[in-house]
């Protein structure tokens, strides 16, 4: 009778303690749900209020001058269904292929500019209608240019043919930051996107390493459906690092981002100059607003690093501090505090060149 009392008394204790428990958690959510709300709804205002100062800045008053890819549709010629431009996967061949012109038949041309889109030869259908059934948007590939133009040469050459054999829509743009001092390639990254936004309709950006050469034409470079989801790490298997990824968080490389998540992100922090930590100063972004990104499988996208002469790449010891402090630059590093000035647009075979200025390093 005593052990019956005693587990009785015992169950009686737990029941008490686990209801004051629940109590008590229920009145810390009643507290605390109201602030909750207000802080992910202020956090909410603060990305819309952002979006729409980066907006404002590109002043796009008429969008009529914006080229969509009904507009390529239009203009290009149409391709055979026999016609596929192959890409090569050949390491020779890709040295190779330093020495080829810009017009070599390896793909179909372009408009002046850097942009195509796949137009069928149909005997049944009218231009006109395949076009206006075509989707408007496309996607853009921004690749930063200093002194590699060589490198870009040869990965425009094996890129190309793969957008091509994809039947995207695409227009490539090339930044080539004015000054000579430090670059600033997360600034010029930023500038990529900005003055894309004025010039060609869009959905997802892929931001390009110069020398960084596809080898495998299955690199999703589209933006499907996966991108509007996560960003997509695609520059996974290098050559040089025996096709394996160097660490988890790294992004670098090619990344592949819709215009949604670079916003609400704001872009790169514009506040690294010399080489390293940009890449990761994004991850910390992208993370902080819980946007997860994949990395794809390495079998597909395997990329050659071409050689290059190696250039001087000055540390900065204060890119430490500044990627420690990644998360709460945002409101104010990034697409809403760009600054530069555009020296000159030229749309030349293979992609649109853009020359800007982005002020003197604080290093130098």
């Amino acid at each position: 009778m005593k052990w019956y009392s005693y587990f009785h008394i015992m169950s009686f204790r737990q029941k008490s303690i686990r209801l004051c428990l629940t109590l008590v958690v229920l009145t810390l959510i009643y507290w605390l749900l109201p602030s909750i709300y207000s802080y992910f709804s202020n956090q909410s205002r603060f990305i819309h209020n952002y979006k729409l100062e980066i907006m404002n800045k590109l002043n796009l008053t008429n969008n009529m001058k914006k080229q969509t890819c009904r507009m390529i549709c239009r203009a290009i010629s149409s391709v055979p269904n026999s016609k596929f431009p192959s890409s090569t996967s050949n390491t020779s061949e890709l040295t190779n292929y330093a020495s080829l012109k810009p017009r070599d038949n390896k793909f179909s041309h372009s408009l002046l500019g850097g942009s195509w889109m796949f137009k069928e030869q149909n005997l049944f259908r009218r231009s006109d209608e395949q076009c206006n059934s075509s989707p408007e948007s496309g996607v853009v590939i921004i690749f930063v240019c200093t002194n590699r133009w060589q490198q870009l040469t040869i990965t425009l050459l094996n890129l190309i043919p793969i957008l091509q054999k994809q039947r995207l829509c695409y227009r490539i743009f090339v930044i080539e930051q004015a000054e000579s001092g430090l670059l600033n390639k997360a600034k010029l990254m930023n500038v990529g996107f900005m003055e894309a936004m004025k010039h060609f309709q869009f959905e997802c950006i892929v931001f390009h390493d110069t020398d960084l050469a596809p080898l495998n034409d299955q690199i999703p470079y589209g933006c499907d459906e996966q991108t509007f989801i996560t960003p997509v790490h695609l520059g996974v298997a290098l050559d040089i690092r025996n096709y394996t990824l160097l660490y988890p968080t790294l992004i670098g490389g090619v990344l592949k981002i819709s215009n949604n998540h670079f916003l609400t992100v704001n872009g790169y922090s514009n506040s690294y100059w010399s080489w390293g930590q940009e890449d990761d100063d994004m991850e910390k972004r992208l993370t902080s607003f819980n946007i997860k990104y994949i990395h794809i499988n390495e079998s597909i996208g395997r990329y050659r690093a071409i050689p290059h002469t190696q250039q001087s790449h000055t540390k900065v010891p204060e890119h430490v501090i500044l990627l420690n402090s990644a998360v709460s630059r945002i409101p104010y590093d990034g697409l809403n505090s760009l600054q530069y000035r555009v020296i000159s647009t030229i749309n030349k075979s293979l992609f649109t060149h853009i020359l800007v200025s982005v002020g003197p390093s604080p290093y130098t």
